[in-house]
């Protein structure tokens, strides 16, 4: 079963103990998952479980019996029946401006985008790199009044248009963390939210590893330089013109060359900072670099 699917299915069996919340409820399944011609409602659903769910809700709330039938791939379930009145509360959903206009009591818009979700919502698993929300109706084709359902609960989602339809999402972990704890489907929050941890310690980590690869790299180059620079130095006999401080310098680096600066320093007697044995040996560099330019 996909991360999305098992959020579908905790959702779904999230406790709504009023009638009114119940009813919001599957008015957000029917707009999310179902197309409609008059009271013939076909509601598609993915996964076993979760359509049995809703085949109860449908009993409860229109008494009507309907049997999940498997269509195609993917783990789609049909559930197919007629109702007059769920094909109108449909149609209602399809005209209203003010979809709030149905809620009977505070609980009713969570209840509502709950329905939603599971009837057309996807979310990316917490291990996917980029994190993704998504909204879509199967009857709907402009969702701006269930964007200002969403608005209305915190959520600001934005619209995206693919073959003359909207849908709704958010690439915001906050926002997608905040939906499901809201909608009731606390574990896959929490997974959520432990996976960006991972992710975000992961990414530290590798930030911290590269920023000390590439300062090793580059002491490394500049070792490399300033040994050259004294050994060039040395074959010609020249370290002596270098005055005793440089001299006595560049001897310590030619003898301990897997040094680092600091360590370096840190050896010579008297003690000598990193930035300053970095300026003596970068002198030693000029020094030599003129005398091969008059080599040369």
């Amino acid at each position: 079963m996909s991360f999305s699917s098992e959020t579908k299915l905790e959702a779904a069996s999230f406790q709504m103990k009023k009638p009114c919340c119940r009813r919001a409820f599957i008015s957000g399944v029917l707009l999310g998952g179902a197309d409609a011609s008059g009271g013939d409602i076909s509601l598609y659903i993915e996964g076993l479980e979760l359509a049995e769910i809703c085949a109860k809700m449908i009993r409860e709330q229109f008494g009507r019996e309907t049997v999940p039938e498997k269509i195609g791939g993917r783990g789609i379930l049909l559930l197919a029946f007629s109702s007059k009145s769920a094909g109108e509360l449909l149609h209602n959903c399809r005209l209203q401006a003010d979809l709030s206009a149905q809620f009977k009591c505070e609980e009713c818009a969570c209840a509502f985008l709950r329905g939603v979700f599971v009837g057309g919502g996807t979310v990316s698993a917490p291990d996917k790199k980029n994190y993704h929300l998504e909204i879509k109706s199967r009857s709907v084709e402009n969702l701006s009044a269930l964007s200002l359902v969403f608005a209305d609960a915190g959520y600001a989602l934005k619209t995206s248009v693919r073959l003359g339809k909207q849908s709704l999402y958010s690439k915001d972990s906050g926002v997608i963390e905040e939906f499901l704890f809201y909608i009731g489907a606390s574990k896959q929050a929490f997974d959520f939210m432990n996976a960006k941890i991972g992710h975000e310690i992961k990414n530290d980590i590798n930030r911290r590893t590269n920023c000390e690869t590439s300062n090793i790299a580059r002491s490394t180059a500049s070792a490399a330089k300033h040994i050259s620079a004294i050994r060039y130095l040395s074959e010609r006999g020249r370290l002596s013109e270098l005055g005793p401080e440089l001299e006595y310098t560049a001897q310590m680096r030619l003898k301990y060359p897997e040094m680092s600066l600091l360590q370096l320093g840190q050896t010579m007697t008297p003690a000598v900072s990193k930035p300053g044995l970095y300026h003596r040996l970068e002198k030693i560099c000029a020094f030599a670099e003129n005398i091969k330019s008059k080599d040369l």
